[in-house]
C-alpha cells in the first residue's frame, strides 16, 4: 500500500490508502491489520462489468467470499474474504460519496463475510449494556439514537450494528462516532445543519461526536423494532415474530441476498437470548424527549426485574 492510515471500527484494525475521518484513529503501534482498504485509479470499469450493468444506477453481488458493489457516480468496490476492500472510483467520484458507501454498505458486507450477524439498526449504550433500534430507512433509527445521545447516552452504531452471536451474552461491536442527521432533526435537537460534515448527500449531514468513543463490545440488553403510530407503545414480540423481524432487518436480507441456514440460526439464537419489542412512536420530532423517557423507563424496568 502506498500510504497507510490506521483506524478502528467494529472491533477491527483497518489499514487504508484513503483517509476515513468517520472512523476512530488507531495508535501508531497498531501494526497488525484485520482489514486493508486500497484504491486503484485510472482503471476502466469496462474491464470488470458489462456495459448493460454500467448503464444502470447500481449493481450488487454478494457471497461469503467475494462481493461486488457498483454505484453510478461512485464507482466499483470489491470486498474479499472479510479482510480486503478494493476501490476503483469513477473519475468524477468525490471522496465523500466513496466514503458514504465504504463506511455503510461495504462495511456491512465485510462484517457479514466475517461471520457476524449484521443488523440494519442503530445502537446506544445504556447502563453498560446495548439497546438496538431496528428499522428500514426512514423508520427513525437515527433520530431515536440522536435523541438518546442528546440526553447523555453514548452512541454505539448508526445504521449498521454488528452482533457476535457465538459468545454469551451476545455482544455488539461499536462502529464509529457519527450519526447521519437530516435538517429537520438537526433543528429539533439544536444543531446547525450547515456546519455538520457533508456526506455526499444533500439531505443529510454527519454529526461526529466530540467526546470519547467506547470501543469495548457491549452485551445486548434490549432490541426494538421501530414503527410510527399515533401513540407511544412498547409491546413484546412472540418468538417467531422476533426471528422474522431480525431476518427482515439484517444484512444480507436488506441487500437482497439470502443468508441461508447459518443466518437464520444466528437470528434465532439472538431472539432466544433477548426479547424483541416493537416500539411505536409518533412522527412528531417535538416528542423525542418523551421517547427518551419511555426507553429509559422500559430498560430500567428490565434491569430491576433482572436484579430481583
Amino acid at each position: 500500500m502506498q500510504s497507510k492510515n490506521i483506524y478502528y471500527a467494529y472491533g477491527l484494525t483497518i489499514h487504508s490508502e484513503i483517509c476515513i475521518p468517520e472512523f476512530v484513529c488507531a495508535e501508531l503501534d497498531a501494526v497488525a491489520s484485520d482489514v486493508t482498504v486500497c484504491v486503484k485509479h485510472g482503471i476502466s470499469l469496462d474491464n470488470y462489468l458489462a456495459s448493460e450493468i454500467l448503464n444502470q444506477y447500481g449493481y450488487l453481488n454478494i457471497t461469503l467470499k467475494t462481493a461486488t458493489v457498483f454505484v453510478q457516480g461512485m464507482g466499483l468496490i470489491f470486498v474479499e474474504d472479510g479482510n480486503k476492500i478494493v476501490i476503483i472510483p469513477q473519475p468524477d467520484a468525490s471522496e465523500e460519496i466513496i466514503r458514504l458507501y465504504l463506511v455503510g454498505t461495504v462495511m456491512a458486507i465485510l462484517l457479514y463475510q466475517r461471520g457476524l450477524l449484521v443488523l440494519h439498526g442503530s445502537a446506544v449504550e445504556i447502563e453498560g449494556n446495548c439497546a438496538i433500534f431496528l428499522g428500514a430507512s426512514g423508520a427513525g433509527k437515527s433520530s431515536t439514537i440522536a435523541a438518546l445521545n442528546a440526553h447523555g447516552y453514548s452512541i454505539i452504531a448508526d445504521d449498521v450494528a454488528a452482533v457476535n452471536t457465538t459468545k454469551k451474552p451476545n455482544t455488539v461491536y461499536p462502529a464509529f462516532p457519527q450519526i447521519k442527521l437530516g435538517s429537520e432533526l438537526c433543528t429539533s435537537l439544536g444543531y446547525d445543519f450547515d456546519s455538520l460534515h457533508f456526506l455526499g448527500l444533500e439531505e443529510k449531514r454527519g454529526y461526529r461526536l466530540k467526546q470519547g468513543f467506547n470501543r469495548t463490545p457491549l452485551p445486548i440488553r434490549r432490541i426494538y423494532t421501530l414503527a410510527f403510530g399515533e401513540e407511544f407503545s412498547i409491546t413484546p414480540l412472540k418468538p417467531q415474530e422476533a426471528v422474522i423481524e431480525l431476518i427482515r432487518h439484517s444484512r444480507p436480507t436488506t441487500l437482497y441476498h439470502n443468508g441461508g441456514a447459518s443466518h437464520f440460526l444466528q437470528c434465532a439464537a439472538l431472539a432466544k437470548e433477548c426479547t424483541i419489542h416493537r416500539l411505536v412512536r409518533p412522527r412528531n420530532l417535538s416528542l423525542l424527549p418523551e421517547l427518551v423517557k419511555l426507553v429509559e423507563e422500559h430498560v430500567a424496568s428490565d434491569l430491576a426485574a433482572t436484579i430481583v
